[in-house]
């Protein structure tokens, strides 16, 4: 599923309407009809309080159309337009028209702010559609206060395309925006539902068919990211040869670990082997050895010289990458003079195998990513934003406030795929860009990435394409923390807790794919 801007989605709309013929105004009746469906198939019960709030450009077009098709299902909505109705244009014009031709009930804000309050607190549902798509920068009175007004009751908050306040392109609310229980959009999500406050003020997400479909995009030329949905993971996911062995399914080496931390390249080995990976060896400092294999039941050991607690640097040979099919650079390494150097011998000696590089890993290559981009095998770096800054020379600030851009830009500039982690995690390849909207803040805890790591290293060893590898394990990590929190509490859930969830989760996907 494509995801849009605000220009890109009206570009497609006009389109439809110019080249296919859909008109506006019938785009809004299935825009708001869908919605009414919604709110029917949840509150069967006619005589529950709705109120429908309505501004003055498309968004509150499809209010009136809301309010009329409730009308016509037996219910009493009670919609309030919150501008003068001559500001009304075009479609929304037509749409007011017919509201009032019909002679159904409508609230005028000029009512006063206190009439309008006393009949949110007595609504059971409230249906934002004040501001839309259009709104870029603070909301405006008498928004503003309508919208605190609604975020103060307990209704239950539909948000039409989007809720009212928050910037469709960049995600971020500049002083108030409505906090939906759901959002309800049309033909495509958009961006700033994943980034920056979107998140937050979303609710639960549908996306609702108005007869555009995700085609008339290919058809403008435009290169829009997607959604990592289940079925795209399912897709992506590799498959397993029935009468396959060990070899059949890959060889993950992990080269990581170090004295202050021992558990990081565990719980990557560990997550490799449980998600299908035939052999899976773990390259450790010496003098780690028995406190990784005494935790160690799965992935073959091997050791290269220490120093200080850290790889000296010593020790790589073309050896220990024969038969090697993906090779994960980074969890618990540590950082240490050398390093630079360490992580470059490893390239060199390489074969075109697919690389992950994580952790501190990240900071030891940063001197390297010209090396990286003429390295002849797919390269992926899994950042999270602290490290992107570090990458960048930019601030965590400047990361979060634009997470697809500077992913898509680092990409490009370097011919890398990219796995940005954090909250709505974006994956980036030279060409292309994808957004995961799955996850939540069980995964906030030490070693959550590294099992990602591990994942993408399993599926790689199995034979997937880097994005295939990105898409399905960033999927299934991140619904594996959710069905762990199901499980654990959001506070109880631990890294290994991440890795049995995922096997679960595998499971379902194996059957549907």
């Amino acid at each position: 599923m494509k995801i849009v801007k605000r220009d890109e989605m009206r570009a497609i709309e006009q389109f439809a309407i110019d080249e296919v013929g859909i008109s506006g105004a019938v785009l809004m009746e299935i825009a708001g009809n869908q919605v009414a469906e919604e709110i029917i198939r949840s509150y069967p019960d006619r005589s529950v309080p709705i109120v429908i709030l309505i501004g003055s450009g498309n968004n509150g077009g499809d209010g009136f159309v809301i309010a009329r098709r409730l009308s016509d299902a037996g219910y009493t909505p009670a919609p309030w337009l919150l501008v003068d109705p001559g500001k009304l244009k075009g479609d929304a014009l037509v749409q007011y028209r017919i509201h009032t031709a019909r002679e159904l009930p409508l609230h005028s804000v000029e009512e006063g702010l206190a009439h309008l309050d006393a009949a949110l607190a007595s609504s059971d549902v409230i249906v934002d559609a004040m501001l839309g798509t259009g709104i870029s920068g603070a909301v405006r009175a008498p928004f503003d206060h309508v919208i605190e007004r609604v975020n103060g009751h307990a209704a239950h908050v539909y948000a039409v395309d989007l809720p009212s306040g928050l910037d469709c392109d960049t995600g971020r609310v500049e002083n108030v925006a409505v906090r939906a229980d759901e959002t309800i959009t049309f033909a495509f999500p958009k961006l700033g539902f994943f980034t920056q406050d979107g998140p937050s003020v979303i609710g639960r997400l549908a996306v609702k068919d108005i007869s555009v479909p995700g085609t008339l995009a290919d058809r403008i030329g435009m290169k829009l990211p997607e959604l990592v949905t289940e079925q795209l993971a399912v897709q992506a996911l590799p498959g397993r040869p029935e009468f396959g062995h060990k070899g059949t399914f890959g060889h993950a080496l992990v080269i990581g670990g170090s004295r202050p931390f021992v558990g990081a390249p565990l719980y990557s080995a560990h997550a490799a082997y449980k998600t299908g990976a035939g052999l899976v060896t773990l390259a450790i400092p010496e003098g780690i050895y028995p406190a990784v294999a005494g935790q160690n039941q799965l992935a073959l050991l091997r050791t290269l010289p220490e120093a200080d607690g850290h790889f000296s640097g010593a020790g790589v040979e073309a050896e220990l990458f024969e038969k090697v099919n993906a090779v994960a650079i980074g969890p618990g390494l540590g950082r240490f003079d050398g390093g630079e150097a360490f992580i470059e011998e490893i390239i060199r000696q390489l074969d075109g195998q697919p690389i992950i590089i994580d952790a501190d890993g990240l900071h030891h290559v940063k001197g390297r990513l010209g090396l990286l981009a003429r390295y002849d095998g797919p390269v992926i770096l899994t950042p999270h934003p602290g490290e992107m800054a570090n990458l960048t020379d930019r601030t965590v600030a400047d990361i979060e406030a634009d997470r697809v851009g500077v992913a898509k830009d680092f990409a490009e500039k370097y011919q890398v795929n990219l796995v940005l982690k954090g909250h709505r995690t974006i994956i980036a390849t030279p060409e292309r860009l994808w957004v995961n909207p799955h996850g939540n803040d069980a995964l906030a805890k030490g070693g959550s990435g590294d099992v990602l790591t591990g994942m993408i290293a399993a599926f790689l060893a199995q034979g997937a394409e880097a994005a295939e590898a990105m898409q399905t394990a960033v999927y299934l990590h991140a619904t594996a923390g959710e069905r762990a929190a199901c499980t654990h509490s959001h506070y109880g859930v631990t890294p290994g807790d991440v890795i049995e969830a995922a096997k679960g989760i595998l499971k379902e996907m194996e059957e549907k794919k």
